[in-house]
């Protein structure tokens, strides 16, 4: 209670005890009393006096529980108003704040004529420590993120969280956009550093997307969307960076949108198809595997690469659809034929890592093959490296049904990520398909070519098979035999093609190796 509120409580008590005093006076002196007890006046007005002392103390009470009732909803209501405002972790505003701040700091500007700018904040890796180290070493590194993020912003500059691992710096009363330059240069060189964290350290980096008022839009709305359309090209073009917005950005998730739009109806309309590559070994040119690949036939654009549209079928979880529809199509393919014209022939399919976080269609898949009369031992899943550096148990029990089953394993587009050779032999890989970057440039005795026997020779010795995709002339071929390669996969011998096809070429191999055996036996004769 402040000074204020005890001058006029003791003033309001005086005026009682005044009250209470003219009331016991009031009373005349020979006024008679009419009592069998014989009570004294004295006794009457003493009563009087403590009567009134009493409901002056209750109105005090009442007074002060009423204070304190207003104080106590004053707390409430901001502590509801911090919660709702605050993010509870790093104590900064979230993104509602945010949203009322961007807009004042909008207003100023365009009355005052200056620039704003917006950077979006992303940290690259966040999950894999998360999920690694626990939630608890997690929140201990947001924390200290936040705080390394804030001392790289000016004073008066909103630094903000929205939530998971995204922060938002609002910088207003820009004198140019070098300032923006600067500011996101620090963020990405602060976050950057290692965090320690309970003696040990913890390695994550920025991503960030910055927009700018009013060069890129007046709206905080729209601010919010180009920044994070330049954070997404930030991560695209390899993470630990910022970009700026730009208009060719916005032209190029326009046509993403448009293209995922398009592929959620493509399974429907019947717009894919499958076809299959050979793959061939490398000592006799035996056609040992093909690999099933897809194929989207657009009705007005035509063909669209998959390199195109299967990053948005991830992106979107549409590859979950896409992925059953292969099965079911290779499944038709391969029932529709005595298995004897494949003489062997082993089918590879891609598998998505967002598969194995669904892997229901998978599991089913696996169940259909033991059901049937195809051999699982006929079929190889191809995974890329990354999905073993911290599988989730999810993932791990789905691999171990996998090869229970007798399916095979082989890392695809190996050699252009983490190349976690140690993880090959626990997970029990059956081959490596080297990537066709490296196989596009090699010579003799470069970069490419130390790196492949390097992978080759390491791969034999964990037993692990070799296979050298994008092989498209006969040098490349003939150095891939140098090095003692397994299999080879490319133009050179062997374009993607239809199913029908690729059993017309396993008939004519089969027919050419029984000529080959019979002009044997007679030279042996």
């Amino acid at each position: 209670m402040n000074t204020h509120i005890k001058i006029v409580a003791g003033k309001l008590f005086l005026a009682l005890i005044a009250l209470g005093h003219q009331s016991a006076s009031a009373i005349p002196n020979h006024v008679p009393v009419h009592s069998s007890f014989g009570v004294n006046p004295v006794v009457i007005e003493t009563g009087i006096t403590v009567i009134s002392l009493l409901c002056i103390l209750l109105l005090y009470q009442f007074w002060r529980f009423y204070q304190r009732a207003k104080s106590r909803e004053a707390e409430i209501r901001q502590q509801i108003w911090r919660q709702a405002n605050y993010d509870y972790l790093t104590q900064l505003p979230n993104r509602y704040l945010l949203q009322s701040c961007l807009e004042e700091a909008i207003l100023e500007c365009s009355q005052s004529g200056q620039q704003l700018g917006l950077l979006l904040i992303d940290l690259d890796g966040f999950k894999d420590v998360n999920d690694v180290a626990g939630h608890a070493i997690g929140d201990r590194l947001l924390q200290n993120a936040a705080l390394r993020i804030q001392s790289c912003a000016r004073n008066g500059d909103t630094t903000a969280k929205l939530g998971g691992d995204e922060f938002v710096v609002v910088v207003p009363k820009l004198r140019n956009l070098k300032e923006l330059h600067q500011i996101g240069s620090k963020i990405v060189d602060s976050i950057r550093a290692p965090f320690h964290i309970e003696d040990n350290q913890y390695f994550v980096t920025a991503s960030i997307g910055i927009a700018a008022f009013p060069d890129h839009s007046t709206s905080g709305e729209e601010l919010m969307m180009f920044a994070d359309q330049a954070l997404y090209a930030a991560k695209r073009a390899g993470k630990n960076q910022y970009q700026f917005f730009t208009q060719a950005m916005q032209r190029e998730i326009r046509e993403r949108i448009l293209l995922t739009h398009d592929l959620r109806s493509a399974v429907a309309n019947g717009e894919l198809h499958l076809v299959y590559q050979p793959i061939f070994r490398l000592r006799d040119l035996g056609l040992i595997k093909a690999e099933a690949l897809i194929r989207w036939q657009h009705p007005t654009r035509g063909n669209i690469p998959p390199d195109v549209f299967i990053p948005l079928a991830e992106e979107s979880g549409l590859i979950i659809e896409i992925g059953k529809w292969i099965f079911d199509e290779v499944l038709r393919d391969l029932s529709a034929i005595d298995l004897l014209r494949l003489r062997g022939t082993q089918i590879s399919l891609n598998i998505s890592p967002v598969q194995f976080s669904h892997p229901q269609h998978l599991l089913g898949f696996i169940k259909r093959l033991q059901r049937s009369n195809i051999p699982c031992e006929r079929f190889c899943f191809e995974i890329t490296e990354g999905l073993l550096l911290e599988p989730s148990k999810a993932t791990q029990d789905t691999l171990k049904t996998v090869k229970h089953a007798g399916i095979k394993l082989s890392i695809d587009d190996f050699g252009t990520g983490y190349s976690a050779l140690g993880y090959l032999k626990k997970y029990q890989i059956d081959y490596v398909k080297i990537d066709k970057s490296f196989i596009k440039n090699l010579e003799v005795d470069n970069y490419d070519f130390i790196l492949c026997r390097s992978i080759i020779q390491m791969a034999h010795e964990l037993n692990i098979k070799l296979i050298a995709e994008g092989v498209e002339n006969a040098r490349q071929e003939n150095i891939l035999k140098v090095m003692n390669c397994d299999f080879i996969q490319g133009f050179l011998h062997g374009k993607p093609v239809m199913f029908n096809s690729l059993l017309d070429q396993v008939y004519q191999q089969g027919a050419h190796d029984r000529i080959h055996q019979l002009l044997n036996s007679e030279t042996k004769h």
